[in-house]
């Protein structure tokens, strides 16, 4: 991942990488058919980190702080630089087959994240006026945009922007609409 950070996912060959971990290119296809195999292998680590945050909420009295360390800790590796969030939204789009990958991994990591919903409307928490796979999609939509946005624009803390746009979308999503841990409805610290 640091050398997709530094020079972009479609700029790092697989030379460099090997290089990098020094392995022989031969184990590198043992383990990663191809240089996108990495990504899978990313995503599958976020699916780890939704499903974690599913058995956490089971148990929680309280589904706000396990969205809101789910949100910044799906950000820790891939979104450590701009360029290469834009480096796999792009090699995301314009790979066929990727895309098609990525769009069956969102669909996944929806339905998990719809039972960490379930769970707070089962405790009162989110609404249920709009069915969680629904609201799911919403809180999934507003962070990958989040992320895109940040990708392209000067540099600004990501943390920062991720708990902006999550502290609009638990108003909307919320039963109550202030923000868990403040006076006047926006979040001061970071719970992770």
């Amino acid at each position: 991942m640091r050398l997709f950070a530094q020079r972009g996912f479609a700029n790092t060959p697989v030379e460099e990488i090997t290089e990098a971990a020094d392995v022989a290119k031969g184990t590198f296809f043992n383990y990663f058919p191809t240089k996108e195999s990495i990504l899978e292998a990313l995503a599958e680590r976020q699916i780890g980190v939704i499903k974690a945050s599913e058995l956490e909420a089971a148990a929680a009295s309280s589904v706000y702080p396990v969205l809101h360390r789910m949100i910044h800790r799906l950000a820790d590796k891939p979104s450590s630089s701009q360029l290469l969030v834009r480096s796999l939204i792009g090699v995301a789009l314009t790979n066929n087959t990727l895309s098609k990958f990525i769009g069956r991994v969102l669909e996944l990591g929806r339905s998990h994240l719809a039972k960490i919903i379930e769970r707070g409307q089962e405790l009162g928490e989110i609404r249920t006026d709009a069915p969680a796979l629904e609201l799911a999609r919403v809180l999934q939509q507003s962070m990958m945009g989040t992320h895109m946005v940040w990708s392209i624009s000067s540099r600004s803390d990501l943390d920062d922007c991720l708990d902006k746009t999550f502290a609009v979308v638990w108003r909307g999503i919320a039963v109550k609409s202030p923000v868990p841990g403040s006076a006047n409805g926006s979040q001061k610290g970071k719970e992770r």
